[in-house]
């Protein structure tokens, strides 16, 4: 087929894609959108950032504090982070995300302080007393005299 044939017929058939702002409804349940996380209840361990395959989200620590930032542009939304956060804090938005137009307008940045999980207090046992030892009673054999 001739290039320039191709070109005509699809000049002459028009535009054929909506333009946006279009209204697009997600098709199934299962859609996997932008992550969400809950700051209350993230204890920043940031298994999220280590599961990341592509680098989309990044945890930087400085001391208690700590900065988790999410970057939906670099995101394939595999939900490897999901999988992977045992407190359970990520979910993933099951509609579209806003229109944008630069990237990183839908970069988000949480700043907190780390949370330390509690721990069990332990009761201190009673020490027992001290046993003497052969050495440290008295009538204790005298040490062994060096070979003449």
């Amino acid at each position: 087929m001739n290039i320039f044939r191709l070109i005509f017929d699809n000049l002459r058939r028009g535009v054929v894609s909506q333009r946006l702002p279009h209204q697009h409804q997600c098709t199934s349940d299962e859609y996997r959108g932008l992550i969400r996380n809950d700051a209350e209840r993230c204890i920043g361990c940031a298994a999220c950032c280590y599961a990341c395959p592509t680098g989309a989200i990044e945890v930087v620590r400085s001391g208690d504090n700590y900065s988790w930032s999410y970057d939906p542009g670099k995101c394939t939304f595999c939900a490897c982070c999901i999988a992977r956060c045992k407190p359970n804090t990520l979910t993933m938005e099951s509609k579209l995300p806003p229109l944008y137009s630069r990237q990183g307008d839908l970069r988000q940045v949480l700043n907190m302080v780390r949370k330390r999980p509690a721990r069990p207090a332990v009761a201190a046992a009673p020490t027992p007393a001290p046993t003497p030892t052969a050495a440290t009673t008295q009538g204790s054999n005298p040490p062994p005299a060096a070979a003449q």
